[in-house]
């Protein structure tokens, strides 16, 4: 599949697909390219779209690679769901993106003053993006997906990668907890001596002054027919950055990892000649403990993401590297001609 040669006039590309197309970025081609090795062009749109809109498109190649890191096998004679699993187990996993609500931003592009002061209302912004992407698909399941024999009576996963506001990556994994298990870790209300992170139990929010929309999604069986949720928000154009063979890049990488016995995160500063980053690294993958057919232990497993159940009590397990990736940053310095 050719991903790189238009198809659609330049006034009509993503402005990520028309970077992608500048000779500085060979080696981010070649991991694109990565990617969709084995992928299907099931209705022959795919490239227009990952042209013209790129994120979900680049959310399911970028599923693509992470299924071959699984070690899965993908039928992909089938037309939907997105990816049909055939081996180690039988499983379906349907592609999303959290768009930007009617009118709202683009992630691309945004200015320093797109950054929010306040990362409560933020927070709550982007979950209601991913509870709204989440129920849609809900729907599809059980309108369309469920009555076809290669996704009846399996285990049916959702993945949803944010892309709805500008800096939508800086949500982290704060959105995606309160959404499926409806607990709030409140930063904001977290004083700088405390040795635990404020954190409560949340049922819905508000989406506007008269209509609240349900949070918890994972905390009952309204749900059963999700067996987890995969989540990225560092799926993104930094991720190809950061994967790319391109060491002589002048780009400095900022993380924040998970920091054992701080409430801070670690944070590193790294030249891309040093700086090596996982193809899972910062993904989670969300179990729902009312799940009707359960994703079998070990085979969303690896090393690098973080993996989230829930224990009998209630409590909630997460399993994830020590160093776990939480956030990244690039800083880029481009020279250009003059004249």
């Amino acid at each position: 599949m050719d991903l790189f040669t238009p198809v659609i006039p330049q006034s009509e590309q993503h402005q990520i697909f028309q970077m992608l197309l500048d000779k500085r970025y060979a080696a981010e081609r070649v991991v694109v390219t990565s990617f969709a090795r084995d992928f299907r062009d099931r209705d022959g749109k795919f490239v227009r779209e990952f042209q013209s809109t790129f994120e979900s498109s680049f959310w399911e190649l970028y599923l693509n690679a992470a299924a071959s890191t699984w070690g899965l096998t993908i039928d992909r004679t089938y037309g939907s769901p997105d990816f049909v699993v055939t081996a180690p187990t039988s499983l379906c996993i349907e592609a999303t993106i959290a768009a930007p609500a009617q009118g709202g931003k683009p992630p691309i592009g945004y200015e320093i003053s797109d950054i929010p002061e306040d990362f409560t209302d933020f927070n709550v912004q982007a979950s209601l993006r991913l509870s709204n992407s989440f129920t849609s698909k809900v729907k599809r399941y059980r309108d369309y997906y469920a009555s076809l024999p290669q996704a009846s009576n399996r285990p049916f996963v959702i993945a949803i990668a944010p892309f709805d506001r500008p800096g939508a990556h800086f949500a982290a994994g704060r959105s995606v907890m309160p959404t499926l298990y409806g607990l709030y870790h409140d930063e904001a209300a977290t004083s700088p001596d405390a040795k635990e992170v404020v954190s409560y139990n949340v049922s819905a929010a508000a989406k506007s002054e008269t209509v609240v929309v349900p949070m918890g999604l994972f905390c009952d069986d309204a749900y059963e027919d999700v067996s987890a949720v995969i989540y990225s928000a560092l799926a993104t154009w930094g991720k190809i950055r950061a994967l790319a063979d391109n060491p002589g890049a002048r780009t400095v990488y900022t993380t924040f990892h998970t920091n054992e016995g701080s409430l801070l995160p670690e944070v590193r500063r790294t030249q891309k000649s040093d700086y090596t980053e996982d193809l899972l690294d910062g993904l989670y993958v969300l179990h729902n403990p009312f799940a009707k057919f359960p994703v079998p232990r070990g085979l969303l497993s690896h090393h690098r993401l973080a993996e989230v159940r829930v224990a009998h009590d209630g409590e909630l397990l997460i399993e994830a590297p020590d160093d776990f990736l939480l956030l990244r940053s690039l800083f880029s310095v481009n020279e250009r001609s003059s004249y």
